[in-house]
């Protein structure tokens, strides 16, 4: 299961960039969880069930919420995984819309991405790879288990990416906790499954 929970709950301040009203785009930035953060990841962890473990990305904000996930949880906690990262924006990272309009004009509207921007298909290999990493560490740990769930705390951006390549494209990104179950076969098939709100243990339409 894919976990987004980021959005709106944490800092962000690098050189030249502060917190601001807009949202900012910020890819590879590592901002902490703000203490609303951290009280939504608590609440989160009080609805989640039926997992055995719990791994996240390495950037704060996602490592933070799988740490007090595991804990409230008593789950083992995996290292946190640099292939579990939000996309590489490039030139975007710590730009509003309105920066890029006027530093990229067009780019938005024509659906277009600068150099250096990671592509889908560079993000959904490498995801699959860490599920692929995952899932043998886990069956290894399990005494050769291989029917485990894992809770996997990511970004926003990682679960577009994938349901867009697997022929699920989202008309708006996943809000503040908000998640989507994918399976993996033991041919390292990755498949999409349904969107779920967790504090609302709500089913999200497939389109959504």
């Amino acid at each position: 299961f894919f976990f987004q929970a980021e959005d709106g709950i944490r800092d962000y301040k690098v050189t030249g960039v502060q917190t601001c009203a807009l949202p900012i785009l910020q890819g590879h930035a590592d901002s902490p969880l703000t203490p609303e953060g951290r009280r939504q990841a608590h609440a989160a962890a009080r609805k989640l069930k039926g997992f055995h473990y719990v791994a996240s990305s390495d950037l704060s904000r996602a490592a933070d919420t799988a740490a007090i996930i595991a804990a409230e949880l008593s789950l083992p906690l995996i290292a946190p995984q640099p292939a579990l990262r939000e996309i590489d924006v490039g030139p975007w990272q710590g730009l509003t819309r309105r920066d890029i309009d006027k530093r990229f004009p067009g780019y938005l509207e024509n659906h277009m991405r600068p150099p250096g921007y990671e592509s889908d298909e560079s993000v959904f290999e490498r995801v699959r790879f860490a599920l692929i990493t995952l899932a043998d560490m886990n069956e290894a740990d399990s005494g050769g288990r291989s029917d485990t769930a894992g809770l996997v705390v990511t970004h926003s951006g990682v679960i577009r990416v994938m349901r867009r390549v697997l022929g699920f494209p989202d008309q708006r990104n996943h809000r503040n906790l908000e998640g989507c179950w994918f399976s993996l076969s033991a041919e390292g098939k990755v498949s999409v499954e349904e969107s779920i709100n967790v504090l609302r243990n709500a089913t999200i339409s497939n389109t959504l």
